[in-house]
């Protein structure tokens, strides 16, 4: 970064292993804010088999072992010279593709991404279900309360075929990411998709991540609430986001073996500051349900309002908007609704087969106590 923004203090870091879990939900999960946890990735496959020994004792990625073992026939890429819409263009290519794009050819070419002009980042790989034999990581114990993947590994988040089909099956599969990039290559300004919570590792690389905390969100965006600013290092327009200069910061520099938890609403923008692997969930669960919520709300009533001139000529008014909110926000009411009935049920099944040994116990004093004072007859016994 280059000044353009006012950064006012940095993330905090904290020891992982001197971390309880009670004490992580009411430090950072309950109040929705950052940290950075230290020594949580010691034991992790993936610190050993993708990376290699590089300059300065720091690690760098193993390119080879990827194409060797991940031949995936595409992988999702980003194009961070070029922007589309909201965000980066994105490209589909193999991972033998991006890797020689990433080192160059036989006939020259640069060792950062750069080969042809434009700078690569494989993004949105979802690495665990497309192998689920290879154990590359454990998820640490802060982050495996997660809704939103525990019902995904079950069931299809959308139903209506329309959207089925619009949607990439394997986009709609998990939120279970692997991120690959140069030195360079970036992430435009954003919040996670259905405000969830999110966490990044770094398996090896540096990374430069700039937060805004929710309260201060309404100054990123233009004065419709609309339009929101791409890139924190361009020349931002006064005339069009007038709140801008009036945002406060904080910065975390991340380095390899470092985990970050992004909460919900936060948002942020991320540089790789060295070539890097980063492993990264969305997730959410009973305490960022309600940014979730409001989230599909909001998007439905934007989504209502666009088409609002047709109402009068649809014949399913309401199925289309839900359909439009589905489209643009990744669920919808219904989807919502058929998520929290089924995570409930489960629960609830889940709670009846732990506890039901404890309840035979108990109905079984309690027929023996009616026996005794003569309120049940010896037909009981029967149960």
């Amino acid at each position: 970064m280059d000044g353009r923004v006012k950064v006012v203090g940095q993330v905090e870091r904290v020891d992982g292993n001197s971390l309880t879990y009670a004490e992580f939900v009411d430090r950072f999960m309950a109040p929705n804010r950052p940290v950075v946890l230290a020594g949580l990735t010691s034991s992790w496959p993936a610190r050993e088999d993708w990376t290699l020994p590089g300059p300065r004792d720091r690690s760098v990625p193993d390119l080879s072992f990827f194409a060797r073992n991940f031949p995936s026939p595409l992988v999702q890429v980003a194009d961070c010279s070029s922007r589309e819409f909201t965000d980066q263009k994105r490209l589909e290519m193999s991972m033998q593709e991006f890797i020689d794009h990433w080192l160059g050819d036989a006939h020259g070419g640069s060792n950062d991404g750069d080969r042809d002009g434009s700078l690569l980042y494989l993004k949105d790989w979802h690495f665990v279900k497309e192998y689920p034999d290879y154990i590359a990581y454990t998820t640490p114990v802060f982050f495996v309360d997660d809704w939103l993947n525990m019902y995904l590994d079950s069931h299809p988040i959308h139903r209506d075929s329309d959207i089925a089909n619009h949607k990439n099956e394997i986009n709609c599969s998990d939120y279970r990411f692997v991120y690959m990039g140069a030195k360079g290559t970036w992430t435009p300004l954003h919040a996670d998709v259905f405000r969830s919570y999110s966490w990044s590792a770094n398996v090896c690389g540096k990374k430069q991540w700039l937060f805004l905390s929710p309260s201060q969100s309404h100054r990123i965006f233009d004065r419709n609430m609309r339009s929101l600013i791409y890139n924190l290092n361009d020349d931002v327009s006064e005339k069009q986001f007038p709140e801008f200069n009036k945002t406060e910061w904080l910065e975390c520099i991340q380095e390899e073996n470092e985990i970050i938890f992004v909460p919900s609403g936060w948002y942020h923008q991320v540089h790789n500051l060295e070539d890097t692997i980063s492993i990264n969930h969305n997730w959410f669960n009973a305490y960022n349900l309600h940014w979730v919520w409001n989230l599909l709300y909001e998007d439905y009533k934007v989504a209502k309002e666009y088409i609002e001139d047709i109402r009068d000529i649809c014949d399913d008014f309401e199925g289309l908007c839900q359909r439009n909110l589905a489209a643009n926000t990744g669920m919808n009411f219904y989807d919502f609704f058929i998520f929290i009935v089924r995570f409930a049920l489960a629960n609830i099944i889940e709670l009846y087969h732990l506890r039901q040994s404890e309840r035979l116990s108990l109905l079984r004093i309690f027929l023996e106590s009616q026996k005794i004072t003569g309120v049940l007859s010896p037909m009981s016994n029967k149960y």
